[in-house]
């Protein structure tokens, strides 16, 4: 079994001046690229399961309608699990977040708090949070690296993380990307906390900061905690697989330590569901919306 833990949908509609500016200056002049439902359940194929989400992000301009995302999630409800895309900072996020719960039927939420310019452990975001646990949500957020001029660094380290965790230890939580490039600490983050976890997308695009971080993650311990994700629509599922599998590969000198092959395909084919505690079923009301929509 194989589950992509961290896809999205992308419209050229979603996404505000700020973004689009900033991909121009940091060198991606055709912007983001984009997917139709259509070629998302198309690229879904090579997985038998999928977490589809977009971002949204006030303070750049950039929202993805959740309704967009539950008409994917309509299209196979049985195969797809929809986040919601929140701001915190929004007046309205924690009715969106009912909303999306009891209407839309999503079982998480994703977050971007460099675009977004907050921070995860204000204390003015502690209703938000404390919410989600009550509603048994997944959140997952981005960490790392953003190439935007427009975002904010100091709100995407990883070891804020820490702090959320230890003040909702019934949360579950998901460092996007490992973190990467603070993938060390992210793997000392993941280590420190039961609630805490990490995907694995984009990982070999950087193969040898991947290769350390995964390194790192088995000298601590944490890789049962490593959940794969193909990022889409930057890169197939496809792709994603062939890419990690060939990572260890790249490095294989003498002299160097050895990634083992039962790692990779633990990352893998991973039950990421089973992990964070999701149920993909969802109950009759939803189930009757879902097919109304599509």
């Amino acid at each position: 079994m194989i589950i992509d833990i961290h896809s999205h949908i992308f419209q050229e509609r979603y996404f505000g001046e700020a973004l689009t500016a900033g991909l121009k200056l940091a060198g991606y002049p055709n912007g983001l690229p984009t997917c139709t439902p259509e070629q998302y359940e198309k690229a879904m194929e090579a997985v038998d399961y999928a977490v589809v989400f977009g971002v949204t992000a006030n303070a750049m301009g950039v929202r993805t309608p959740n309704e967009d995302i539950a008409a994917v999630v309509a299209r196979n409800p049985r195969k797809f699990v929809g986040f919601m895309a929140l701001d915190p900072c929004d007046p309205n996020a924690l009715e969106e977040m009912d909303y999306c719960v009891h209407e839309l039927g999503f079982k998480g939420i994703k977050l971007y708090p460099a675009m977004g310019h907050f921070d995860i452990t204000d204390s003015r975001f502690h209703e938000f949070f404390d919410r989600a646990a009550k509603y048994g949500l997944v959140v997952l957020s981005h960490f790392g690296a953003s190439p935007f001029p427009a975002s904010v660094l100091k709100y995407s380290h990883p070891l804020l993380v820490d702090e959320l965790a230890n003040r909702f230890p019934d949360l579950k939580l998901i460092i996007a990307h490992l973190g990467h490039p603070w993938q060390r600490e992210a793997v000392m983050v993941v280590r420190k906390h039961r609630n805490v976890f990490a995907d694995v997308s984009g990982l070999w695009h950087r193969p040898w900061e991947g290769f350390n971080a995964l390194l790192s993650a088995i000298e601590w311990g944490v890789t049962g905690k490593l959940l794969f994700g193909s990022d889409y629509p930057i890169w197939t599922p496809q792709f994603a697989i062939e890419k990690l599998k060939a990572l260890p590969q790249q490095f294989d000198i003498p002299g160097l330590p050895r990634i083992p092959e039962e790692v990779i395909d633990g990352i893998i084919h991973r039950n990421a569901f089973e992990l964070l505690g999701i149920h993909r079923a969802a109950d009759p009301d939803t189930q009757a919306r879902f097919q109304k929509m599509r």
